[in-house]
């Protein structure tokens, strides 16, 4: 469980219509080859060039496959994902995946998509808050990653450097697990990126059912007296 302290964050919006309409453009873009249905993922899988590299994570089961000169980076803490480089600088990918062990509304007493989603985009504005990097949302999106349900979180801003930066958060919940993918490059290099990301998006595959119960989730106990009739 993470424990994110309580900041009181404010976040200066910009004036800037131009840059707003091009990250729009970007992002529904992005939206349109990342939504789309079971079937043509199929397609895309098993048309992916024979050359790209595979990435397996062992502790989630998820499996991407990726451009031969896409550069693979260190496993992330935990063994939870890795993040993955394309060459346009400033751009990467983080595949992860994580543990739904907390507490919410779902019939299983723990957090819905909706809820985690929510929970994800409050830390996300803290983090860039504290940065004093203003951040443009987008509506979020109801998409799929993998075939399960996803939600896409959307956003702009500029970084450090005054770089005109996108970043999406498609986040996916089962029972007890979840997987995610973070994406992050330049608003300038979207034409030459994106094709490509949606290819990489549709050959995700999550591996175990997220349904699955988790083994770090306690057995519950069995009450005496129905183990007695």
């Amino acid at each position: 469980m993470i424990s994110v302290q309580k900041t009181r964050v404010f976040i200066r919006f910009r004036k800037g219509p131009m840059l707003t309409v091009r990250c729009l453009v970007a992002i529904a873009m992005l939206w349109l080859w990342v939504s789309g249905d079971s079937a043509h993922a199929k397609e895309r899988v098993t048309s992916a060039p024979a050359n790209w590299k595979v990435y397996t994570n062992a502790r989630f089961g998820f499996t991407v496959r990726y451009p031969s000169d896409w550069r693979l980076g260190e496993p992330l803490p935990d063994g939870v994902g890795v993040t993955i480089m394309p060459p346009e600088p400033q751009s990467q990918i983080a595949f992860t995946g994580f543990l739904n062990l907390v507490e919410g509304t779902s019939p299983d007493g723990r957090q819905t998509l909706d809820e985690f989603a929510s929970a994800h985009r409050r830390i996300l504005g803290e983090y860039y808050g504290q940065k004093n990097i203003a951040l443009k949302w987008q509506e979020d999106r109801t998409v799929t990653l993998g075939g399960l349900p996803a939600k896409q979180l959307s956003f702009s801003y500029q970084d450090e450097s005054k770089t005109e930066m996108i970043e999406l958060h498609i986040l996916s919940l089962g029972r007890n697990e979840g997987r995610g993918v973070r994406i992050k490059f330049p608003a300038s290099s979207r034409s030459a990126l994106m094709p490509l990301l949606a290819d990489v998006l549709q050959t995700y595959q999550p591996g175990r059912d997220q349904n699955a119960v988790s083994p770090f989730q306690p057995i519950p106990k069995t009450d005496p007296q129905e183990k007695a009739k």
